[in-house]
């Protein structure tokens, strides 16, 4: 997994595009400059406590929310966790397989 910074930044930007929000617009928002959101979403630097607080009311998430990092892992983990549910659960497999097809 990557590390607290990475994740962070990742959700950040997750986050941020899902509100429709430039780098510039979520740093007057939040009050800061919008190279501390580059530099945050870029895993650079680490907000501060402030800022963070500030970040999760402007996105309007809980922290709960804001460090819930698993969609955020590659790939290859994703898969081996969706192959680890569907082996042991032939009604997910079923409910997956009209999702898809």
């Amino acid at each position: 997994m990557d590390n607290l910074k990475e994740l962070l930044g990742k959700r950040i930007r997750e986050l941020r595009k899902e509100k429709k929000l430039t780098q510039e617009q979520l740093a007057e928002l939040v009050g800061i400059e919008p190279r501390n959101i580059i530099k945050i979403e870029n895993s650079q630097t680490f907000p501060r406590v402030q800022t963070l607080e500030k970040i999760l009311e402007v996105l309007d998430v809980s922290p709960q929310d804001l460090f819930r990092f698993t969609h955020l892992d590659d790939t290859a983990k994703l898969r081996n966790k969706i192959i680890q549910k569907l082996e042991n659960n032939d009604e997910l497999v079923r409910l997956v397989y009209k999702m898809l097809f």
